[in-house]
């Protein structure tokens, strides 16, 4: 991913494919895919946009092991809608 605005892209689309598949049917894939923005992320220098899909993958992988509940997976999700929207925002506006 060369681009914040391609990456803003990837991350929806993979947020979009988990909550369409339902957490009962989430898949390796996912995480993977979750993982590899990550370091899209870090590339490009968004430190806490990593950290925050760091933290959801976490807690994808032990939610599907029965170790975390979805309460986690949803204010993991809710933080990472969150950056998301705001450096959508700030890549808009000129901002970032």
């Amino acid at each position: 991913m060369d681009t914040i605005e391609q990456l803003h892209r990837e991350l929806e689309d993979c947020i979009d494919s988990i909550t369409a598949a339902g957490l009962g049917n989430l898949n390796l894939q996912h995480i993977e895919t979750l993982d590899t923005i990550s370091a899209a992320a870090a590339a490009l220098g968004m430190n806490q946009g990593k950290k925050l899909i760091d933290n959801f993958a976490s807690v994808l992988r032990s939610f599907k092991e029965g170790k975390s509940p979805a309460e986690s997976v949803s204010l993991r999700l809710t933080a990472l809608n969150f950056y998301l929207k705001n450096t959508r925002d700030a890549t808009a506006t000129g901002e970032l």
